[in-house]
């Protein structure tokens, strides 16, 4: 191979890397500011982002995802916005049909646009998320050209069912592919060409639960102030921390004479810290949202507050 076509390989091979897809570093998709039902990845596309739903129906099945009978969609035929704005966050019932032998249903986005091309979200570092869920579910990667890339046994981190709003991180090491069954795939090469980020319920035909989508996003911000451990109050040696509001007066309860208390803003600005001594003054805050972090030998805990 001459100069001149070594030079116009290389430069070809510069052009491609130059015009990957990536998406921002850091993203956050919050119900409470969410008005039209669309997650920001960094993609300049329009059609990036959209929640969107689906159901095992493609491949004969019978599994449902219903949302609250009282939502519609509005003038613009959008029908996630009204449902977050509605319900502060994503609320469905799932049922597992038995019309397919592996029954699935579940929400999710596209990252870079409706055609489903990849970007790489490896800067993201992982998901966290804010739910709570009746039954357990998982984040499952979707790769572009995935019958090629994993024969549909996607990347996937288990997600724990929870009774009441939790928050809870996943690292890129959390994903795992099942064994016995598609293609294996290196997770790095998924990463660098996601297409779509799904909530997914696989479970078996019978199942069914309620869940509530609150926060969906990188890795750590969820917690508007870093990153937090993997499950908060999963450690059996974590000492259980309360915080009750009432008014502007905010009561910890707990062995929080240990800990510090710290409020953080949704642009990530610490707006109080403090020694956690039992009670919190809130009044010179601003109405909104805000997420409190109390941090200490044997404390972890976060929680998110509502200034009215």
């Amino acid at each position: 191979m001459d100069r001149r076509m070594i030079f116009m390989a290389l430069a070809c091979a510069a052009t491609t890397a130059l015009a990957a897809n990536t998406a921002s570093p850091t993203f956050l998709w919050l119900a409470s500011t969410d008005t039209i039902g669309r997650v920001e990845t960094g993609s300049p596309d329009s059609t990036s982002g959209w929640w969107f739903d689906y159901t095992d129906a493609a491949d004969s099945g019978n599994s449902t995802i219903t949302f609250p009978s009282d939502i519609k969609p509005n003038a613009y035929g959008n029908f996630y916005g009204p449902l977050i704005e509605n319900y502060n966050g994503i609320q469905a019932s799932v049922k597992m049909g038995d019309g397919y032998e592996f029954p699935y249903a579940g929400i999710g986005f596209n990252v870079w646009n409706e055609q489903k091309e990849g970007a790489d979200i490896s800067a993201w570092g992982g998901f966290c998320l804010e739910y709570q869920s009746t039954i357990g579910f998982s984040i499952e990667l979707v790769p572009e050209n995935e019958e090629d890339v994993t024969a549909f046994n996607n990347y996937k981190a288990t997600v724990a069912k929870a009774a009441s709003m939790n928050t809870t991180n996943f690292r890129w090491d959390k994903f795992r592919q099942e064994t016995g069954w598609g293609k294996e795939a290196n997770l790095d090469s998924v990463l660098a060409k996601t297409a779509s980020v799904k909530l997914a319920f696989n479970e078996r035909a019978g199942t069914e639960g309620d869940f509530l989508i609150y926060m969906v996003g990188s890795y750590g911000m969820c917690s508007c102030c870093g990153p937090m451990p993997d499950r908060i109050g999963s450690d059996p040696t974590t000492i259980p921390v309360k915080a009750t509001l009432s008014g502007r007066i905010l009561q910890l309860t707990g062995a929080v004479a240990l800990g510090k208390a710290t409020v953080v803003d949704l642009q990530g600005n610490v707006v109080i810290s403090a020694p956690a001594t039992g009670i919190m003054d809130l009044s010179t805050l601003k109405a909104g949202m805000y997420m409190l972090r109390i941090e200490g030998p044997g404390i972890s805990h976060s929680q998110k507050i509502l200034l009215k």
